[in-house]
């Protein structure tokens, strides 16, 4: 009878360890993120000017399967001073982001009133996808994260995915990203990836945050952290196209 409960508890801490085990999971590929940090050239025109503007832009197969401008909200003071807003495209891969602008002559935005920086494109991996449709105006939080020692990329992946899949349990459905660097940027940079969180509408973001300011914790805090971040800024975004298909 010993011999039999002995083998239970063995088969129960073996399947525990198992589960455990299948938590730890790859990171997926993701698309390609290339980003742009602008300033407003002209007076007469402020951030929803330009959004407005760039939404009659003609826009054909080779643009970016979908584009977001982002004004700042709280971001840091140097930004702030430097630059008024961001611009996000995507695509799938590197090789349809250098194709579709090849093709498309590399000068989309040139009919905006704005002065832009060079490039920088990032992976984009989508951690868990919003339980709702995102609205075309929304809000996005961004925090530079770097990794603890001893930690990967993968560790920081799975410890992210558990937070975001315990915000769904308890009812916030933002998405969460991670951007990891790829071409373009500073040279040194003082960070190994961006966690992203978008809300599927402005309420549903600043919810988490009150979820985070009343207490909720998405990972227990027994658990060592694989990476630490920065404070978050905040963004206003804003879908100016995405493709059909």
């Amino acid at each position: 009878m010993k011999r039999l409960s002995f083998l239970f508890v063995f088969i129960a801490v073996y399947s525990y360890s198992m589960l455990t085990q299948a938590q730890d999971f790859d990171i997926p590929s993701g698309s390609v993120m290339r980003m742009i940090n602008c300033k407003i050239i002209d007076d007469r025109f402020d951030f929803n000017d330009v959004v407005e503007r760039a939404r009659v832009l003609e826009f054909d197969e080779n643009a970016p399967n979908i584009i977001f401008f982002r004004r700042p909200i709280y971001a840091t003071p140097e930004y702030h001073e430097s630059w008024d807003m961001q611009i996000a495209a995507y695509y799938p891969s590197y090789t349809e982001m250098v194709d579709r602008r090849v093709a498309s002559g590399d000068n989309s935005y040139g009919r905006l009133p704005i002065s832009c920086s060079s490039p920088f494109v990032a992976r984009n991996v989508i951690i868990n996808p919003t339980g709702s449709q995102l609205e075309d105006q929304t809000a996005m939080l961004t925090r530079f994260c770097t990794l603890n020692q001893g930690a990967s990329l993968r560790s920081a992946y799975n410890r992210m995915r558990t937070a975001a899949e315990n915000f769904a349990s308890a009812g916030n459905s933002s998405m969460t990203q991670m951007w990891t660097p790829g071409l373009g940027g500073p040279r040194n940079a003082d960070f190994d990836f961006v966690l992203a969180v978008v809300g599927p509408n402005r309420s549903e973001l600043t919810e988490r945050l009150d979820m985070m300011r009343n207490g909720f914790r998405p990972v227990p805090a027994e658990n060592s952290p694989s990476f630490s971040c920065d404070r978050p800024s905040m963004w206003a975004t804003s879908r100016v196209y995405q493709a059909s298909n």
